[in-house]
């Protein structure tokens, strides 16, 4: 990359990855909660952050979808099929779709802020990058839109709720991110996994917040094995074709032959070199699309092996479980211990409590004897004496109790972090799109299987105080 030492200008690349939609991190609301500030985040310059949209998710589903859904339900004659709350409709739905999606907007690497002035050239990128957002994109509704300042990085994070119509079957007026791209116009030919809508809609928003760089006196490193300039969606559209034809072309062909892939699961070795050799129930193939097979072929054999090697670590998780229940049970045990040490404290101080009234009304009076008071100051003496003892060795066994508390604590979260990785690991072989985990032709119950791993995960932790795991699955 080119830089420039004495002046301003750098050469920094726009990123726009697809973020994980976390408002605890994006509202920096982690002390709210009693959770520690991750190490990334430089507390001293959060106050510097730049909240330009900020709304309630429910409110938001209100404006946009109340309409069609009490359209909807005055038209349902059995009340099981009517809607009640559309956000939860589409939180607890199965069928992938997601509450509201993030992305994260990003000019350069950490490199390239050096200087202040360079730091504050980004975010004024940043902020009039959203300023035009929903007039670009009308189909995608703002609920979030906060410029974090306190990291390496300025960044964007962007949260939107994606809103599609015309639907004759069920709302109107519904909650899709591919009809929503579609009916902006990123609409391609010879859709594929690598080809589709939301790509070409994140292609169109580089390229203008790349122009906003620009205009910033930000330079914008050209992205690798591409020819396309800042192109609107037709010229887009119309250079895509140019170039894909002939690839996209090739590609079906391919998909074609090699779809019943599922049946070389074994005996992938008995193709000869020459591709002519056919194993029962096996579609031929090309000579040059040998490799390829065989790779894809091997891809599904790992995929197998790691269903169940994610079955063995969630075995794992959960006898880590048992023993955490186990170690909890003896720690209540101590608790109770501590009650009755607390109890015994209690006694005796109402016990000297009594005896320093005792002593004053004696004293007050005049008619108690020497000895007496003396008898009573030592026996104040001994019990203040013993009271100092039990705190010490309640202050103690706290000490213990806390320490054992907290690594019980730390054991459970990072049983949680596994199992948190294990749900999405497990949830990548059927809802995946992106980075080809997604294993085809699940039966429903292995659909049902994966599902419930993440709920009775979340479930659990949600129950035992980790929301923000909970949410992630």
């Amino acid at each position: 990359m080119n830089r420039k030492k004495g002046g301003i200008s750098v050469m920094g690349k726009v990123s726009m990855p697809q973020g994980k939609g976390s408002q605890l991190h994006n509202r920096r609301e982690y002390e709210k909660i009693g959770k520690p500030i991750p190490d990334n985040i430089d507390s001293s310059k959060t106050a510097e952050n730049i909240t330009l949209v900020d709304r309630g998710i429910r409110q938001v589903y209100q404006e946009i979808f109340g309409d069609a859904l009490e359209q909807y339900n005055s038209k349902q004659k059995r009340a099981d099929r009517k809607i009640e709350d559309y956000y939860d409709h589409i939180q607890k739905s199965k069928n992938g779709e997601k509450l509201f999606y993030e992305d994260v907007v990003q000019w350069g690497k950490k490199e390239d802020f050096q200087k202040p002035e360079t730091r504050e050239r980004a975010k004024e990128a940043l902020v009039k990058y959203v300023e035009g957002f929903e007039e670009r994109n009308p189909n995608l509704k703002l609920i979030g839109a906060y410029i974090h300042m306190d990291e390496a990085s300025p960044h964007l994070h962007l949260d939107y709720v994606p809103v599609a119509h015309g639907y004759s079957r069920g709302l109107s007026t519904r909650n899709s991110l591919d009809r929503a791209m579609k009916e902006m116009g990123f609409a391609p030919e010879n859709e594929s996994r690598k080809n589709n809508a939301t790509k070409l809609w994140k292609e169109s928003e580089r390229s203008y917040f790349g122009e906003i760089c620009r205009s910033m006196g930000l330079e914008v490193e050209m992205e690798r094995q591409s020819t396309r300039k800042n192109l609107s969606v037709e010229e887009y559209k119309d250079a895509r074709d140019t170039m894909l034809g002939s690839i996209e072309q090739e590609k079906e062909t391919l998909v074609a032959e090699v779809e019943p892939l599922r049946e070389l699961k074994t005996g992938i070795e008995e193709i000869t070199g020459t591709g002519k050799t056919v194993l029962p129930g096996v579609v031929a193939i090309k000579k040059k699309n040998l490799e390829t097979v065989k790779e894809q072929a091997k891809a599904y054999t790992v995929n197998r092996d790691e269903i169940a090697t994610l079955r063995e670590r969630s075995a794992a998780v959960s006898r880590r479980e048992q023993r955490a229940d186990q170690r909890e049970q003896q720690l209540n045990k101590r608790e109770a211990g501590l009650e009755d040490m607390q109890n015994q404290i209690i006694e005796r101080y109402n016990r000297q409590l009594r005896l320093n009234q005792l002593l004053e009304k004696a004293e007050r009076d005049g008619k108690a004897k020497d000895k007496q008071i003396a008898d009573l100051q030592a026996e104040n003496t001994s019990l203040r004496g013993q009271i100092r003892s039990l705190t010490a060795q309640i202050d103690q066994i706290k000490g213990e109790l806390w320490s054992r508390i907290n690594d019980l604590t730390d054991k459970l979260k990072g049983a949680y972090t596994s199992l948190t990785n294990i749900v999405k690991a497990v949830g990548m072989l059927k809802y995946d799109k992106e980075d080809g985990y997604k294993v085809d032709g699940l039966t429903k119950k292995q659909e049902r299987l994966i599902d419930g791993v993440a709920e009775y995960g979340a479930k659990w932790a949600k129950e035992d105080g980790f929301p923000e795991m909970a949410e992630d699955m």
